[in-house]
């Protein structure tokens, strides 16, 4: 145990404490995001079946740590911010700007219809296809509910590492 013979004593040891854990602090958080980045991509391969990639798709569920002066955020890539929503919310859930399906008009926004009440093919040229409604699986939900429970596990012993140097702390 620690024991101080004055107040003065005691008070530059907290400020030295409190420099090393400004110091650590960044450590700390990239230690945190790298666990972060670890999460995500288990979610993303356990929801779409082994790999973090929708088959046939190309780009991959992808995250990338981006240093920032209180420490570190996790974020997806360019090319996996795309795959990360469908794998969140789904694919053409509703509320899509008007969008209603493969016989789409292009200059009226609306679905053409035959007199049998089938779908009309108004496309002349191969813009963007129908793939269908596709359910999200929350995966970025679930990820964050994970990273919700274990980064700060890692952030406290950051800290009770730190701690330690100067008080005897259990």
């Amino acid at each position: 145990m620690a024991t101080f013979k004055s107040f003065k004593e005691f008070g530059a040891t907290v400020e030295a404490m409190n420099k090393a854990i400004e110091r650590d602090r960044k450590l700390w958080a990239l230690e945190m995001a790298k666990r972060a980045q670890e999460i995500a991509t288990a979610q993303a391969s356990a929801d779409l079946g082994g790999d973090p990639k929708f088959s046939g798709w190309k780009p991959p569920l992808d995250t990338h740590i981006k240093p920032i002066p209180t420490g570190a955020v996790l974020l997806p890539t360019r090319s996996g911010a795309g795959p990360w929503t469908v794998a969140n919310q789904g694919r053409h859930t509703g509320n899509a700007g008007g969008f209603s399906g493969p016989g789409v008009n292009r200059s009226t926004g609306l679905t053409a219809r035959t007199k049998s009440g089938g779908l009309r093919k108004v496309r002349a040229t191969k813009g963007r296809r129908w793939n269908g409604v596709t359910k999200g699986f929350h995966t970025a939900d679930k990820a964050v509910t994970k990273m919700e429970l274990e980064l700060p596990i890692i952030g406290q012993r950051g800290l009770l590492r730190t701690e330690r140097q100067f008080f005897d702390v259990s």
